[in-house]
C-alpha cells in the first residue's frame, strides 16, 4: 500500500470506514425501532431470501458461529417472527418466516429501501443499474477474497436460493476468476 496520504488506498479505506459506520449505526436503529438485534434482522433477511433455512445455513452466510445464531432464531421463535420445521430428527430443523415475521421484515425492508436515517442506501440507490452492478461484483470480488471460492461454492450450492441468485453468482464468479 502506498503511503501517501493522498493514494488511492488510503481514500478508498477511510470511504469504506466511513461507509461501514454509516451502515451499521443506522441499520442498528431501524432494527432497534423494531425490537431486534442486527443480527436478528439479518437473519430474517437469510430466511426470507431462501425461504427455509437451517441454523446451519444461516451461519454459514452470515459468517457467525452457530451458538450465536441458534440464540438469535431461538429469541426470534419466541417472539413469533419464525416457526420451526423438525425434519430429519431433532437435531435438524429448517425455519421459515410467520406472517408476522414476513410483516415485519417487509416494514424493516421498506425502511431501509426509502433510505429512512440510511444516506448509503439513498446514495446507492441514487446510482445507475451499470454503477451498482459494478460496486456488487467488486463488494463479490472482495468478499471471494477474504472468505474464499469455498464459502461462495457453499452459498451458491445451498437448496432453497433463488434462481437468479444462483445465476447472478455464477456470472460474478466468473468475471472474478
Amino acid at each position: 500500500m502506498d503511503n501517501a496520504r493522498g493514494s488511492l488506498d488510503f481514500v478508498t479505506i477511510c470511504c469504506l470506514r466511513l461507509l461501514w459506520d454509516e451502515i451499521y449505526d443506522n441499520w442498528e436503529k431501524v432494527a432497534q425501532d423494531a425490537g431486534l438485534t442486527v443480527t436478528e434482522e439479518q437473519i430474517l433477511l437469510v430466511i426470507w431470501f431462501s425461504k427455509e433455512s437451517t441454523v446451519t445455513e444461516v451461519a454459514l452466510i452470515m459468517q457467525r458461529d452457530k451458538g450465536t445464531i441458534s440464540k438469535s432464531i431461538y429469541s426470534l421463535e419466541k417472539n413469533g417472527l419464525v416457526i420451526r420445521k423438525i425434519c430429519q430428527d431433532r437435531r435438524y430443523c429448517e425455519f421459515t418466516l410467520t406472517e408476522r415475521g414476513e410483516a415485519v421484515l417487509h416494514e424493516l425492508i421498506e425502511k431501509h429501501a426509502k433510505g429512512q436515517g440510511l444516506a448509503f442506501a439513498q446514495g446507492f440507490l441514487a446510482l445507475d443499474e451499470k454503477e451498482r452492478v459494478t460496486f456488487a461484483r467488486t463488494a463479490f470480488k472482495l468478499v471471494q477474497y477474504v472468505y474464499g471460492n469455498n464459502y461462495v461454492s457453499n452459498v451458491q450450492q445451498m437448496k432453497n436460493l433463488p434462481v437468479n441468485a444462483v445465476e447472478l453468482i455464477s456470472r460474478f464468479m466468473k468475471q472474478t476468476s
